[in-house]
């Protein structure tokens, strides 16, 4: 059984319809990962994780659970749910695609390589949102971290 180490509730800033799961160092760059040719949801690799939102410029709840290994299912009605590899440092928060980044932090117990799982949910409600709107809490994100 599987136990959570740490998490972390907050907001981010939608922009461009991307936000990121960047490491406090930022000696790599999540958006350094690049964007994938065709629709995608989220990609990951040194530095972090690179996320793609249904809608521009609003502010979606974000939970980053750390665990100390493969973590329960976790309950709910998500829209999508995917699991990819990320390499990551001592600590990681959120973070626009324009620098703007939380105070909050997740620290990571074990930097490294780690294996994550996205669920994201409301998507088809945050398709709806008009550009530059910023509404707060339609979209929902829970991110799972856990260390290889």
């Amino acid at each position: 059984m599987s136990n959570l180490l740490g998490e972390l509730d907050d907001t981010v800033d939608v922009e461009y319809g991307q936000f990121t799961v960047q490491e406090v160092s930022t000696m790599r760059h999540a958006l350094a990962v690049g964007i994938p040719v065709g629709p995608w949801t989220a990609v990951g690799g040194p530095g972090g994780l690179l996320l793609h939102s249904a809608a521009n410029d609003h502010y979606p709840t974000v939970r980053l659970e750390l665990w100390d290994g493969v973590p329960p299912t976790a309950p709910g009605d998500w829209d999508e749910v995917l699991e990819l590899a990320c390499d990551i440092d001592s600590a990681v928060r959120l973070q626009s695609v324009t620098a703007y980044f939380s105070t909050h932090t997740l620290p990571i117990a074990h930097p490294g390589s780690h294996h994550a799982r996205i669920h994201v949910g409301n998507r088809d409600a945050a398709t709806e949102l008009a550009e530059g709107t910023f509404t707060s809490a339609i979209e929902r994100w829970l991110i799972q971290l856990w260390h290889d």
